[in-house]
């Protein structure tokens, strides 16, 4: 801190001491020289006293001509005038940049508080998003594991389908030696009844041969059901030509029962006319009405296993959607994981409604 009390002759041993090195003697150089003490006003004044005694020393002296002291008088006054200018303007510049850095320096602490108040609120957002993310990963592993639960669902309904298949296989072996004792009996029978019983027996292969073929198209597509993030779209299209084979399978079936019964009309006919014996008649009678009840009981068995699959798709459907939902949730997060947590519980809310 500054001291109080410099004098004049402390100034002048602190210029003469600066001329001596050959610096300028200002008023800062001589403030500094004096160990920052003295107040500028003070030294300046003192600086004038000092230079008016010179000047009234040289005029004492009386070695220039009055012209030449008179010149050299008003120079050195234009030059104190000058220096104090210059005095003037650099303590001005000085002032103006001191306020600039105090300015600067309050907006730097103001700027470094807000951006420790950023720091914190990026901090809090990120554990509350590091938090919703976890939770997000909890409940898409609680989906993952619903999925595998349907996928075994979906596998033991496969499993019963395929049993099914067996059962019906089974039965159209029995189906086809009914129809080749028919067969033996139409042969022995007139030439218009065996181009109908032929007719007949093309229709009827027709159907067997449409109903394996969807049989195997809905095989095909509980293989493909296990494929869940890949063949989806072509699933669904191939199930709907499936279901459109089978509704067409229907007609068919229900074509061939209408044309049972003038089948068996001229079945009957033609007992009457080849004058079978009675027991014959009633046996292939009775194997071909057993026929049909088997073939309606495996139309119905197979309309049964098209409702239960179509429950299983629409199972499994639900499941896929809910995990796409969790994915794409999951990647939103690591591609945004600034973001709010409130938006990470609202999508999990929004997946609970849809579920």
């Amino acid at each position: 801190m500054a001291r109080a009390g410099i004098n004049k002759v402390q100034v002048e041993r602190a210029r003469a001491a600066l001329l001596a090195r050959g610096e300028n003697p200002s008023i800062d150089a001589i403030r500094i020289e004096l160990g920052n003490t003295g107040s500028k006003s003070t030294i300046h004044r003192y600086l004038k006293e000092l230079e008016a005694e010179e000047n009234t020393r040289l005029d004492d002296e009386q070695l220039l001509s009055k012209a030449l002291r008179e010149m050299v008088a008003k120079m050195a006054a234009k030059l104190r005038e000058e220096a104090e200018e210059i005095v003037s303007a650099a303590e001005k510049r000085h002032a103006e940049r001191e306020a600039q850095w105090k300015k600067e320096r309050v907006e730097l602490e103001s700027a470094l508080k807000e951006s420790h108040t950023n720091v914190d609120k990026l901090n809090r957002s990120l554990t509350a998003t590091q938090a919703s993310l976890e939770e997000s990963a909890a409940s898409l592993q609680a989906e993952q594991v619903r999925s595998q639960r349907l996928s075994q669902q979906v596998e033991g309904l496969e499993a019963h389908l395929a049993d099914k298949d067996a059962h019906l296989s089974s039965l159209e072996e029995k189906h086809r030696h009914a129809r080749d004792a028919l067969e033996h009996f139409r042969q022995a029978s007139k030439e218009q009844r065996e181009q109908d019983i032929r007719r007949h027996e093309q229709q009827l292969q027709q159907l067997q041969a449409e109903l394996r073929q969807a049989n195997q198209t809905v095989i095909v597509k509980q293989e493909e059901l296990t494929q869940l993030n890949k063949d989806n779209a072509r699933l669904l299209s191939e199930l709907g030509a499936a279901r459109k084979q089978m509704v067409s399978l229907e007609g068919a079936v229900e074509k061939l029962e209408h044309q049972l019964p003038p089948l068996q009309k001229q079945l009957s006919d033609t007992e009457k006319a080849l004058s079978v014996k009675t027991s014959e008649g009633d046996l292939l009678r009775e194997q071909l009405e057993r026929t049909e009840g088997q073939y309606r009981e495996c139309v119905q068995r197979q309309r049964a296993l098209e409702v239960t699959l179509a429950e299983a798709q629409a199972n499994l459907a639900h499941c896929q959607a809910n995990l796409a939902h969790y994915k794409a949730l999951a990647e939103r997060k690591k591609a945004d994981p600034s973001g709010p947590a409130k938006t990470g519980r609202m999508e999990k809310k929004s997946g609970r409604k849809r579920e």
